[in-house]
């Protein structure tokens, strides 16, 4: 049920952004009396098709990318439940406290705003003939950038006490490379709406045994 539910509402949203891309450039309408005779109509129609094939193909880029993100706020609701059930059934770990709503809060604005401003000179980059060939590159690179923090924060802070998570340092080899790998995973259609929940459970057990040095009974 917790892995359904991601993949159903994303679903949805990835279907309706894309119906209104297609909807929206089907609809573009060219004045034929601002191009020459010559053009004729059919290059007209050949451009409407040129220019909706980009936008839809960027569009739905974006749409899916958007939707995997809605999944992962998503499972941010049910990580609590998860992690908790994973403690009480592998590690009965005694957790004391834990970091408050607000600082959670405000260490996601920053990543945020982080994204926010190193997004708009990536943007820039792809008017800059040349460099442009390199922006959806980096492109790629800044949004697991905003899925590696969404994703490790929202465990971590579920996983570990206060005092744990005020010192943790998300950056090791380990949750990077592992991270990466379920980024990759979501770039293919439909894949990654349904295993958040998994990369949940796993970055769970990492945690537990990583930051925390418990030994889980059946590994």
């Amino acid at each position: 049920m917790f892995s359904l539910l991601p993949l159903i509402i994303s679903s949805l949203i990835f279907f309706g952004l894309l119906a209104y891309l297609i909807d929206y450039i089907s609809h573009i309408e060219f004045d034929e009396s601002n191009f020459n005779f010559f053009l004729g109509i059919w290059i007209l129609h050949a451009i409407q098709v040129l220019i909706m094939f980009f936008t839809v193909a960027g569009g739905g880029f974006l749409a899916l990318h958007l939707s995997v993100f809605f999944a992962l706020f998503i499972v941010s609701f049910l990580t609590p439940y998860i992690v908790r059930e994973i403690n009480l059934k592998y590690y009965n770990y005694n957790k004391l406290d834990e970091a408050s709503f607000f600082y959670i809060l405000w260490q996601l604005t920053k990543i945020v705003l982080k994204f926010a401003i190193l997004l708009f000179f990536n943007l820039v980059l792809y008017i800059i003939p040349i460099v442009n060939l390199f922006a959806p590159i980096l492109l790629f690179f800044l949004m697991y950038y905003l899925f590696f923090n969404f994703l490790i924060q929202d465990v971590a802070s579920c996983v570990l006490n206060k005092n744990d998570f005020l010192n943790f340092n998300p950056y090791k080899a380990t949750y990077l490379i592992w991270v990466f790998g379920f980024y990759l995973i979501c770039n293919i259609p439909w894949i990654g709406f349904f295993l958040p929940v998994f990369f949940v459970i796993f970055l769970s057990h990492c945690l537990f045994q990583k930051e925390l040095q418990l030994k889980n009974p059946l590994a």
